[in-house]
């Protein structure tokens, strides 16, 4: 695509990769949760044959709004759609023209098959019905959940235990480096019902699972007390968000046959432990808002609703 001059006054151009970091910022204003990791990988290290086109908008030298479309390798036949632009340029039509212009590239480009996604912070309602211009219709709400931790040691090692007890589980650090198979094999086991991008009966290539964690991310697995043979039953992964001192919920999940004994409150707990040591001053998550047992769960904990996201699907 070449450079264009939009009728809003700013160039509508190709992403560069000097571009990268602001469009990343601005990009995690617009989505859910905070994907900076993820963002950064797809806008800047597409696969061979994957699908990729990001583009940004530019006003007297400055980055003000972006927009992408890019694979997202670990549910096949998808592509991620985000479009953002900064606070005090909204309402221009800078967002119509990007979004205008990755449109008209995608009809030429991508494969009416390929369903394409997004994720919207749910207090942005002009975000989503802006998305629903384009065909995007809403398909599931994540709620947005915040545990601050200073002042809370005392209670923090106190319930680490007591979950740990009641669900009959010993919760452990484990070594990216080293247990990235083990790490992998738990997601695998851990996915059945939980919702993913995509289309319903949505495939999970989990040949991909380890490049949605980020490097400095924790992983906690939940393993049978008494059965160290075994393989882990639960995990969660939780990592540390730049500029900031709080600590965000990548993944939680528990194998189906372990599910509802308790196991996902050891993990969180351990979770908010593990942060708290680390020198987190809160830890935030989400969770579908069909999920009754975790979210009974987060307000068990004392966790203070936050700002979630819309789930978005576009098929055809």
């Amino acid at each position: 695509m070449t450079t264009q001059v939009s009728p809003v006054e700013a160039t509508i151009r190709p992403l560069r990769p000097a571009d990268v970091d602001a469009a990343v910022e601005l990009l995690v204003l617009a989505a859910g949760a905070d994907k900076r990791h993820r963002l950064s990988d797809r806008l800047t290290n597409p696969g061979p044959g994957e699908i990729h086109h990001a583009l940004v908008a530019e006003r007297s030298g400055a980055v003000v709004g972006a927009a992408k479309l890019t694979t997202e390798p670990a549910f096949p036949g998808t592509v991620s759609a985000l479009v953002a632009v900064a606070e005090r340029e909204r309402g221009g039509g800078i967002g119509t023209a990007l979004a205008d212009a990755l449109g008209s590239w995608a009809e030429r480009e991508v494969d009416p098959a390929i369903v394409i996604t997004s994720a919207i912070r749910d207090d942005l309602d002009g975000g989503r019905r802006f998305a629903r211009r384009y065909g995007l219709a809403v398909t599931r709400h994540s709620v947005g959940w915040r545990f601050d931790l200073p002042g809370r040691e005392d209670e923090l090692v106190r319930r680490a235990a007591d979950t740990a007890d009641a669900a009959n589980v010993r919760v452990r650090v484990a070594d990216l480096a080293t247990e990235e198979t083990l790490i992998v094999e738990c997601i695998g086991r851990t996915l059945p019902g939980l919702p993913v991008p995509g289309a319903e009966n949505q495939e999970v290539d989990l040949a991909h699972a380890r490049s949605v964690i980020p490097d400095a991310a924790t992983v906690l697995l939940a393993v049978p007390e008494g059965a160290p043979a075994q393989p882990p039953c639960g995990i969660t992964v939780v990592t540390p968000l730049a500029g900031s001192g709080d600590w965000y919920t990548v993944y939680t999940g528990v194998a189906v046959a372990h599910r509802g004994r308790g196991v996902a409150a050891a993990l969180k707990a351990a979770a908010l432990w593990a942060a708290y040591r680390a020198g987190a001053t809160a830890v935030t998550t989400h969770n579908d808002d069909t999920n009754e047992p975790i979210l009974r769960a987060n307000r068990a904990f004392g966790m203070r609703p936050s700002v979630g996201y819309w789930s978005l699907t576009r098929e055809g």
